[in-house]
């Protein structure tokens, strides 16, 4: 006599329910995958930020909303997070227009961190607005912004001075050269004496204290300085013949003048 095994419906419903489950299962974990490498984006208006070779997105609906003068406005320092720099003070600021314009194209002088920390970029058109304790001339309030730009400078002053300048680290770069050290040896660097040159008509008649964005400082000759360099790509002082590691001044962020005792 045969028997012939017949098969048990329950089995395959339990077999086509776990093929399902994992089916789903697998979809999702695709999905979850595909997130991940591909991130979603804010869907808003945005500027980016120019520093060197770098450029950051900052989307407008990811920054806080504050208000000012009765408009909706994000404040311009929130744009320059620590991602971009943790030194904010040893930069100038370009804000450009959709345009291309910007204030220093009329000659005035590039934004300090302290303005940008006043500054504000309204939501309804774009268009940056100051405090106006600032009091600064119409043309910095650029209109239709797409980007800042960050550009390195050092700012030089009289010491005991109100007024202050700084420049823009634009020169075209030397060669730094130390037969003593390989590590520093043959980096792009700008002698320090060429910040100080427009500045006095007399540099034998001052001291030079070089602060760093950190506050450290170290006093120095003008003998001294002639033979001092800002390296760029370490952004640090060096001298040669070698000062010791006290006048390694990293970041530097200003210079002052102090006039000779008689």
């Amino acid at each position: 006599m045969k028997y012939t095994l017949k098969p048990d419906k329950t089995i395959f419903l339990r077999i086509r329910r776990r093929i399902g489950w994992g089916a789903m299962l697998l979809a999702l974990l695709l999905c979850v995958a595909c997130a991940c490498s591909h991130p979603i984006k804010p869907k808003s208006d945005l500027i980016t930020v120019e520093l060197n070779d770098l450029t950051f997105t900052r989307y407008f609906d990811l920054q806080e909303k504050v208000t000012f003068e009765g408009k909706e406005v994000i404040r311009l320092s929130d744009f320059i997070d620590s991602a971009v720099t943790v030194y904010p003070d040893i930069y100038a600021y370009r804000v450009i227009g959709s345009d291309g314009f910007y204030a220093a194209k009329k000659g005035s002088p590039d934004n300090t961190w302290e303005q940008i920390q006043k500054g504000y970029l309204k939501l309804s058109d774009r268009r940056v607005t100051f405090e106006p304790s600032l009091g600064l001339e119409g043309r910095y309030y650029v209109k239709d912004v797409v980007s800042m730009e960050l550009l390195r400078k050092i700012d030089v002053r009289v010491a005991q001075e109100k007024d202050s300048t700084f420049l823009i680290l634009n020169q075209k770069a030397e060669t730094f050269f130390d037969s003593a050290d390989a590590f520093y040896n043959g980096r792009a660097g700008i002698r320090i004496s060429e910040f100080i040159e427009p500045l006095t008509s007399t540099p034998e008649n001052y001291v030079y204290n070089l602060i760093s964005a950190r506050g450290e400082q170290k006093t120095f000759s003008w003998s001294e300085v002639q033979t001092g360099w800002w390296l760029k790509d370490l952004d640090l002082t060096k001298f040669s013949p070698d000062l010791g590691a006290s006048s390694r001044i990293s970041h530097l962020q200003r210079i002052e003048l102090t006039p000779k005792a008689e």
